[in-house]
C-alpha cells in the first residue's frame, strides 16, 4: 500500500471522529431544549442517533462499501423501532376501560374476609 493511501484513510477517520464529537455536543446541547412533545423529542435525538450510528457502522466498521446490506439493516432497524414503540401503545390503549371505577379481583362482600377497608377505598379509584 502506498503511504498516501493510508494518511487519506486517517483523514477521513479523523473528520469522523470530530464529527461525532459535534453531535455528541449536539445531542447534549438539545438535551436542555423542551420541544413541549414527546414526538418532537423523539424525533429530534432518535434523528441525532441515526446519524452518529450511520457514521460509526459506515466507516470504522467498513460498511460504507456494503450499500445493499447497509439498506436492508436499516429497514430492519426501522420495523422492529416501529413494532416496538406501537406495542406500548397498544398496550396501554386496550387497558383503558370503559367501565370507570370497576376495579377488577376485588371483592365487596365484608363477610367473605377478601377486602382490606385500610387498604382499599372506593375513593381512590381514578389514582
Amino acid at each position: 500500500m502506498s503511504d498516501h493511501n493510508i494518511e487519506s484513510h486517517i483523514k477521513v477517520y479523523w473528520n469522523v471522529f470530530f464529527t461525532l464529537l459535534a453531535f455528541t455536543a449536539l445531542t447534549v446541547a438539545v438535551s436542555y431544549y423542551d420541544f413541549g412533545s414527546i414526538f418532537w423529542t423523539l424525533f429530534v435525538g432518535l434523528g441525532i442517533a441515526s446519524i452518529k450510528g450511520y457514521l460509526v457502522s459506515a466507516y470504522f466498521m467498513h460498511l460504507n462499501s456494503e450499500r445493499k446490506a447497509i439498506y436492508y439493516l436499516l429497514l430492519l432497524a426501522t420495523l422492529c423501532l416501529i413494532v416496538l414503540m406501537v406495542i406500548p401503545m397498544a398496550w396501554s390503549a386496550s387497558a383503558s376501560s370503559p367501565n370507570e371505577g370497576y376495579a377488577p379481583y376485588v371483592q365487596e362482600d365484608d363477610d367473605r374476609g377478601y377486602v382490606d377497608k385500610d387498604y382499599y377505598h372506593p375513593s381512590d379509584e381514578g389514582h
